[in-house]
């Protein structure tokens, strides 16, 4: 039971409070230059972990190339991604749900080795309404889904909040893909960031 909680917790949450200036100016400090221009609200933003949870997604989902995913939302003209973790609590005692970090955070070289900003092409203003919907999802305290029970919208886990954000819009992101995984210990169907990538209409904005 111990190697499926780890196996799930990377393969699902691997795929906050705002902080304070301090903490972001010292993040962007040692983050990567990314193209804030570039985005809009309602990209989808991918990151590929640096633990052993992360390889341990990697290799049930050996097409995959990502192990989280979020959706940016835009306040006070600062990024942040809307996304739903496990383990990353903001204070002693706060309970695993949906989180909203800054873009530099979320991206930050001890948090990704890879990422990659995505747009679903055309869908500008529905894009902009699934964020905010994803931000009232963060503002209701909706809890992280540690069952990944997709019938149960009550709760969420990363790929479940997108998909279901977006499907609010009439856009289907995961197009009814799901992965079967079956290894050792570990049995189940559960929506993975790679089945969202494979959709044809996300275009790449920017990657590293």
């Amino acid at each position: 039971m111990m190697f499926k909680s780890i196996f799930i917790w990377g393969t699902i949450g691997v795929c906050c409070t705002l902080f304070a200036p301090s903490c972001k100016d010292q993040e962007r400090g040692h983050a990567i230059d990314l193209p804030v221009d570039k985005f809009h609200e309602g990209d989808i933003v991918f990151r590929r972990g640096m633990g052993l949870t992360s390889q341990i997604v990697l290799a049930a989902d050996s097409k995959g190339t990502y192990s989280h995913i979020g959706i940016l939302k835009q306040i006070d003209n600062n990024w942040y991604v809307i996304h739903a973790v496990p383990g990353e609590p903001d204070y002693k005692g706060d309970a695993d749900r949906v989180k909203i970090d800054d873009l530099y955070r979320f991206f930050a070289p001890d948090r990704a080795s890879r990422g990659a900003v995505m747009r679903v092409d055309g869908e500008s203003q529905a894009a902009q309404r699934a964020a905010q919907s994803a931000l009232s999802l963060f503002e209701a305290g909706v809890l992280f889904d540690h069952d990944y029970n997709l019938t149960d919208t009550t709760q969420m886990y990363c790929t479940e909040l997108v998909n279901y954000v977006f499907q609010k819009e009439g856009i289907d992101l995961s197009e009814g893909r799901l992965s079967h995984i079956n290894i050792p210990g570990l049995g189940g169907t559960y929506l993975l960031p790679n089945d969202i990538a494979q959709n044809q209409k996300l275009q790449i904005i920017y990657s590293f």
